[in-house]
């Protein structure tokens, strides 16, 4: 160590002999101390947004999650009031069919009046069943297990609830409760985010002609939006970029553009099978956007940092 020190001595007193060298060694190992430093911290900082941008994605899915399991709550509560509606049950153990088509169709009319536009309560006879019913609707039936989860039905993209009916240990119908997945829209615009839901092509066609008729537009292949119902310049950004970019969203879970920051989640039905996309994201305009933070903040270590970089190297010659 002592003869390294020493080697250093008579180097720099060597250069200072000759001073026309002198400063070109300086000024060529200032400049390339100074681009070291600069693609060091380039490269830090790129690191520290990165992983802010996976925490912020990853608590959008967290939060999706959670408003998931908050809707299977609520629609539970839902189902377990009319299970105790004594007069209810009543009707559906004699089969009073049209009685209980009356009430249902009651409490439907109860749903729209009070705003829940969204939300649907059918029922199933099972008693003299003459009827065939989706896979979904059998297997509650079946299993005498109620089930929760997303649907594309006839009529749309549903978060379901199926609820067996069970009476003196004896299956007598099926409760079921829908609310449409576009419902989180309004939902998360009061948290100032965007939702967005693209829907697999091949599930198109379980959805009938009038539902989606000229309704859906092809986003990335292979996935389609309801474009009436959504924000159509989130959406059309995605477009813009195309499609390599948007698998690497989806590998990544996110994706950051001059106008949004977006994350995206594969989701999947009722029976584990993939079927869309949801995308939740909110703009980057302002400076109060949580990206134009980052970038800021990003922007100002770096610019600190290189300062004392090439006042270190200044002083140290």
């Amino acid at each position: 160590m002592f003869s390294f020190f020493k080697f250093l001595q008579k180097f720099f007193k060597d250069l200072k002999s000759n001073k026309g060298l002198w400063f070109t060694t300086l000024a060529v190992m200032s400049v390339t101390g100074i681009f070291l430093c600069l693609y060091i911290l380039t490269n830090m900082t790129e690191s520290v947004s990165k992983e802010v941008y996976e925490n912020i994605s990853k608590n959008y899915n967290k939060n999706y999650k959670n408003r998931v399991i908050k809707k299977e709550e609520s629609l539970q509560k839902v189902i377990l009031s009319l299970k105790s509606n004594e007069e209810l049950i009543a009707n559906i153990e004699n089969n009073n069919l049209v009685t209980v088509g009356e009430e249902i169709a009651l409490f439907n009319d109860t749903f729209k009046k009070t705003g829940f536009t969204k939300t649907q309560l059918s029922f199933y006879p099972v008693i003299n069943q003459i009827n065939q019913y989706r896979n979904s609707v059998n297997t509650v039936i079946n299993s005498k297990n109620r089930i929760f989860g997303l649907e594309v039905l006839l009529d749309g993209i549903f978060y379901v609830y199926i609820e067996p009916v069970i009476k003196d240990d004896r299956l007598i119908g099926i409760l079921e409760l829908k609310e449409e997945v576009h419902s989180f829209k309004s939902e998360y615009l009061k948290d100032d985010l965007i939702y967005t839901f693209l829907l697999e092509e091949r599930m198109l066609n379980k959805l009938s002609i009038q539902t989606r008729g000229d309704n859906y537009r092809e986003v990335i292949e292979p996935v389609y939006v309801e474009e009436a119902k959504y924000d159509g310049q989130f959406t059309a950004k995605i477009i813009e970029a195309g499609k390599d970019e948007y698998n690497l969203m989806l590998e990544r879970g996110y994706s950051v553009d001059d106008t949004y920051f977006r994350s995206a989640q594969k989701v999947s039905d009722i029976n584990g099978n993939i079927i869309g996309v949801v995308l939740i994201g909110e703009t980057v305009e302002g400076s109060g956007a949580f990206v134009n933070i980052v970038d800021n903040m990003t922007k100002t270590v770096t610019t600190v940092a290189l300062g004392l970089v090439i006042s270190i190297l200044l002083f140290m010659f």
